[in-house]
């Protein structure tokens, strides 16, 4: 795949974590396979597009008016692709262990995504974010 190939893979990664869930099947591997840390209810590890439309339907119902957007990137190195990137929204509850009065705060948070591409599809992803800053501002560990 070429350079430019892979960064137009990144704007619709990017696409999918805002929401438009369709393409997945489109840009994920079936043999996907995405790496984390867990945080609260959040697994260590997701699999396959139907797993990771799971894993973001569900993260993303704690939120409204939420959006991600890229920051630094996308940097494409063979069949790699790295960016950076900002999470913004508006906490409506539901992450277990946060504060009632965090619902309605606006919050934001960075991270930095690594993924692998075969074949035109991400087969592999790595997740760095900073789910401290996260977890501080819905209340869950003292600021």
């Amino acid at each position: 795949m070429s350079s430019q190939t892979n960064k137009e893979l990144w704007k619709h990664w990017i696409e999918v974590w805002n929401g438009n869930l369709s393409i997945a099947d489109e840009i994920i591997a079936p043999n996907f396979v995405a790496h984390f840390a867990p945080a609260s209810t959040s697994p260590a590890e997701v699999r396959g597009p139907d797993g990771l439309k799971q894993w973001i339907g569900g993260s993303a119902a704690a939120f409204t008016d939420y959006s991600f957007t890229t920051t630094v990137g996308p940097l494409v190195d063979e069949d790699k692709v790295a960016g950076r990137w900002l999470f913004r929204g508006i906490y409506q509850g539901g992450i277990p262990g946060s504060s009632p009065a965090a619902v309605g705060k606006q919050v934001e948070y960075a991270g930095m995504d690594l993924f692998r591409v075969e074949a035109g599809k991400i087969v592999e992803y790595w997740l760095c974010a900073d789910i401290l800053q996260l977890l501080q501002q819905v209340g869950m560990i003292p600021s």
